[in-house]
């Protein structure tokens, strides 16, 4: 009898220890966080921003950019103007390539301004053409992507608190590694929602604008089609010149090659009168 209780005292240590392990190693395990995280979003708790967004009231998230190219009298007095105009609506260039090709001077130029002056400023540079050859506006709406990576961004900085937390309950090594793994896969998350969430935000509150000016000039010493066609018959003899004079320096390399050919040439001519 007494062996019988023994045994089963026995049996009860180990059941405990067992299920006092199995609730540790839950407590330090993404899955247990993840059922932490679900309760703490119950559908009762909405964040301020779900609500406005059922009631209509979320401001849409919106990047504006235009590609715009215009023919200009004098490209240098438009570009002093335009000047003017960054200064005005308080827009900065971020890139420009001046460049010349034919008879024509061009200046491409990458402005950013504030999202509320775009319109205007778009409008007061397509004044400065004599001939607008293209100006196209493109709006995309990001408001869905952006709540997305906010709220999942949210979620996943309350979720690393949690760790934080149970980092600071962590009783052994294997605890303290397995919540460190998990900080640092999170954090590697966060980063990137972060990183996108803050590219989102610049394209948002800075509208783009991709400005291409050009002014056609009257340069006498330009050549003209004739000129061309003349140069290029020139071009063309010098080529010729050229060839002929590469075949004179390789003189000797010519001649041991027709040499070879002709041994060749003799030899199988020998073979065929033998057979």
């Amino acid at each position: 009898m007494k062996k019988h209780i023994a045994i089963l005292i026995t049996a009860l240590f180990v059941w405990t220890a067992c299920s006092n392990e199995a609730k540790n190693n839950e407590q330090f395990s993404p899955e247990a966080i993840s059922m932490s995280q679900t309760e703490n979003y119950a559908p009762e708790n909405k964040t301020e921003q779900e609500n406005n967004e059922e009631n209509g009231n979320i401001s849409r998230k919106v990047i504006k950019t235009a590609d715009l190219e215009i023919e200009v009298n004098d490209l240098k007095q438009s570009r002093l103007s335009l000047n003017k105009l960054l200064k005005k609506y308080n827009a900065y260039v971020s890139d420009e390539k001046l460049s010349e090709w034919d008879n024509r001077l061009n200046d491409e130029i990458t402005i950013r301004v504030e999202a509320e002056n775009f319109d205007s400023l778009l409008n007061y540079v397509s004044g400065l053409a004599i001939h607008i050859v293209s100006k196209h506006i493109k709006q995309s709406d990001v408001t869905e992507e952006y709540i997305d990576i906010k709220t999942r961004l949210e979620n996943k900085k309350k979720i690393e608190q949690q760790y934080l937390e149970l980092l600071k309950k962590a009783k052994n090594i294997n605890e303290i590694l397995q919540v460190t793994e998990h900080l640092r896969s999170l954090r590697e998350e966060i980063e990137a929602k972060e990183g996108r969430l803050k590219y989102l935000n610049s394209q948002i509150s800075l509208s783009t604008i991709y400005l291409t000016m050009y002014q056609y000039t009257n340069n006498t010493n330009y050549p003209g089609f004739g000129s061309k066609l003349v140069k290029a018959f020139k071009g063309g003899w010098e080529g010729i010149q050229m060839f002929i004079l590469g075949i004179i320096y390789l003189w000797p390399f010519i001649i041991i090659i027709l040499i070879t050919i002709w041994l060749i040439i003799r030899y199988r001519k020998k073979k065929v009168n033998k057979q």
